[in-house]
């Protein structure tokens, strides 16, 4: 008969896995126990040394980046305050950019008033254009009508003249003659007033040569000393106190008689066209003068 106190079953004791290995045995939990324990043991070492490597590759990252970042952040401060210059800069641009709108529209504005003025102006010189071409064809037709000079005869500031030349280069008398010629043609020998007249007289006998000799183109002009030597009077009674237009010398009765005055041409001294001549002997050409009819 079989004890009961040693009779057990699988539920009564732990059942264990045993490993044999050279005769012993192990229980399989101590086996992974201790390889567990070897594997945190080679981890440690692992980390120990990774974080030794990654401190020294810190240090030497910061060793070595630092004078970089230094530069980096001077650069970024004097950008900074370059920025604020540029800032600064710009709004003065802005201030003159204005300035000179302002000054642009004002101008603007200047010309348009002077433009505006200048086109004022414009019209009344075409309106003073057209009066005085009005006037011209009024003074025309005057002249036309009722202050005209007869044919052959030059009309200049209100009065007619004849130049004998442009009736004969051939035909010459005495001052005497010539002044009869003058009054059957109803005028007299020319009697000059002005200088203006003086420049009139002078250009019109320039191309009126009948000699080689200078004192032969002279005309005779109404002016003489016969009543009181040296006392010059024109026909209208009028005493000459301009001595100006007589040539150099002049005049000078050189030949005794020189009595009436002659007009000449000079391109050298265009108011000084005067000389005295011979009243009886001498034969020169004769300017008339009247008024137009």
């Amino acid at each position: 008969m079989e004890n009961p106190q040693r009779k057990t079953t699988d539920k009564d004791e732990p059942s264990y896995e045993i490993f044999k290995q050279g005769g012993s045995t192990f229980p399989k939990h101590r086996l992974i126990i201790l390889f567990l324990g070897l594997l945190n043991a080679v981890l440690l070492i692992t980390a120990v040394v990774i974080g030794n490597k990654c401190t020294k590759v810190k240090e030497g990252s910061l060793h070595i980046s630092h004078p970089a970042v230094t530069q980096v952040f001077t650069e970024l401060d004097f950008l900074r305050s370059n920025h604020s210059d540029v800032i600064e800069a710009e709004e003065e641009a802005k201030k003159v950019l204005e300035r000179a709108i302002k000054n642009h529209e004002e101008i603007k504005v200047k010309i348009e008033k002077l433009k505006n003025i200048s086109d004022g102006y414009q019209k009344q010189v075409e309106a003073l254009r057209m009066e005085k071409a009005n006037l011209q064809s009024n003074i025309s037709a005057l002249e036309g009508s009722c202050d005209s000079c007869l044919p052959g005869w030059i009309l200049f500031n209100s009065s007619c003249y004849f130049f004998s030349y442009a009736e004969s280069s051939t035909v010459k008398k005495n001052w005497h003659d010539s002044r009869a010629d003058c009054v059957s043609r109803g005028s007299d020998l020319v009697v000059i007033d002005d200088q203006e007249e003086q420049k009139f007289v002078s250009n019109s006998i320039e191309n009126m040569k009948s000699s080689s000799v200078h004192w032969h183109n002279g005309f005779w002009i109404g002016i003489t000393d016969i009543e009181i030597e040296g006392t010059w009077v024109w026909i209208n009674n009028v005493t000459e106190v301009e001595q100006r237009y007589w040539m150099d010398g002049e005049p000078n009765n050189d030949y005794q008689g020189e009595n009436c005055g002659v007009a000449v041409y000079s391109s050298f001294i265009p108011w000084k066209t005067r000389y005295d001549g011979r009243c009886n002997v001498q034969k020169l050409h004769w300017i008339c003068e009247m008024e137009p009819r």
